[in-house]
């Protein structure tokens, strides 16, 4: 790696985590005397893989805007901390607090207004606020609108839990005495089990983002007890049979019903996640030695998977949109319609579902149509596909699962029907 020497001591820029997928804190580090060293966060964090560890900086990567500036600033820390060190006594030259006080300056930082620390709750707002605004960290990549509405959710209801309580929340009373307050203040508003856990996950992200900003040192958060708490939700597939009672709805007195219904057989056909099937067109269609095929580049697993169109596809493309493909439709309107689309269809099996709402596991028997969602289509298809006696490792190449565990977990398959399966296989015949 290359250092910048200077009389006093070397600086470098390292990552917190090289072995990530996800963006991770950029360090200062500045070695002086034998074997003192000073670390710090500079406040920019990057992918792994868009960092160039040998130089020291973000790489030339188009999608980064705002690379140049970041090496500008990086550039910017090492010379004014040299020529600041550089001007130190030799006793100086060896105080760390002196050092950390010439970095907090280049920095920007107030060290008087420092020594009030930031409270958790204001650190956890000035963070969604700063996402929220669309400023860009230093791989250019920002928080999905989503999950800054699930923190400022998260965000409200420990504001709500620490004035309730007269808590008087703050890092250093995230403990596990913490955690099981907030988790029964959260039963007590009788929110689900799968809810309670979604607000202990945000908790957990929020404080490792100030832990590698250097504003919390509290690390009892990591205890091994201090985690998301979840249920498996009920998941439901269509049987081969369903899935054709479906097709042959006449939906003609309803055209967003109808399409919403084509879309939705698309995915069932060709396995796929929504984000992949909902807005097929043309030029996905290629064809290969005389059979057409899907090329669809997987948004989640970034692979190209090839997928024979199915005879069914064929019929709905030829039938009513002249060859081509429905035009894509929010998820949300297929979500809604599909279930008024299954009613229709008579698929009204009843289904039991338990969830744990304010700790007491509840039960209700719903029917099967107000289950189906988009995500019923890929489920389906793995289930029918696994039932038919597909092999496994084809399935998966369809559907993306990366492992057989997975995959297994994800199939809705009764130990009868997996018992019927294993009698037809060779050994048993």
């Amino acid at each position: 790696m290359n250092t910048i020497q200077s009389t006093s001591g070397t600086v470098s820029f390292r990552l917190k985590q090289t072995k990530l997928s996800k963006e991770t804190s950029i360090i200062f580090e500045y070695s002086y005397g034998r074997g003192n060293r000073l670390k710090y966060s500079t406040g920019f964090k990057t992918i792994p893989k868009n960092w160039d560890s040998k130089n020291q900086k973000i790489r030339s990567v188009s999608t980064i805007n705002n690379r140049e500036t970041i090496n500008n600033r990086l550039k910017e820390i090492e010379l004014k901390f040299i020529k600041a060190t550089s001007k130190l006594t030799e006793e100086d030259k060896q105080s760390k607090e002196t050092l950390k006080a010439i970095y907090d300056k280049i920095l920007g930082k107030n060290i008087e207004a420092q020594e009030t620390k930031i409270s958790f709750i204001k650190y956890a707002n000035d963070f969604t606020k700063t996402h929220d605004d669309n400023q860009i960290n230093a791989a250019s990549m920002k928080l999905s609108p989503t999950t800054i509405r699930s923190y400022k959710q998260t965000i409200k209801q420990i504001e709500d839990f620490n004035e309730e309580k007269n808590f008087k929340l703050d890092f250093d009373k995230i403990d596990m005495t913490f955690y099981y307050a907030f988790v029964s203040f959260l039963e007590n508003r009788e929110f689900s089990l799968n809810t309670v856990g979604k607000h202990i996950k945000n908790i957990i992200a929020l404080l490792n983002r100030a832990t590698e900003d250097d504003i919390n040192s509290n690390l009892k958060y990591k205890h091994r007890d201090f985690k998301r708490v979840s249920e498996k939700s009920t998941s439901i597939y269509l049987t081969a049979e369903e899935i054709d009672e479906l097709y042959k709805l006449d939906l003609s007195f309803n055209k967003d019903w109808e399409r919403a219904r084509d879309i939705f057989l698309i995915g069932y056909y060709t396995g796929q996640r929504v984000s992949d099937y909902n807005g097929l067109n043309k030029k996905n269609i290629k064809i290969f030695e005389g059979k057409k095929v899907f090329e669809i580049h997987q948004k989640k697993t970034k692979k190209t998977v090839y997928i024979p169109i199915h005879p069914k596809i064929i019929q709905i493309m030829d039938l009513r949109y002249k060859g081509g493909l429905p035009k894509k439709m929010p998820d949300q309107h297929i979500n809604e319609y599909i279930k008024k689309i299954g009613r229709k269809a008579k698929i009204k099996e009843g289904v039991t579902t338990k969830i744990t709402i304010g700790g007491v596991v509840k039960e209700k028997t719903t029917p099967k149509y107000s289950l189906i969602g988009t995500h019923s289509a890929r489920r389906s298809f793995c289930t029918n596909a696994y039932l038919s006696k597909m092999p496994v490792i084809d399935i998966m190449a369809l559907s993306g699962h990366t492992t057989e565990k997975e995959f297994y977990n994800y199939i809705k398959v009764t130990p009868q029907e997996r018992a019927v399966k294993i009698a037809d296989s060779a050994f048993f015949n």
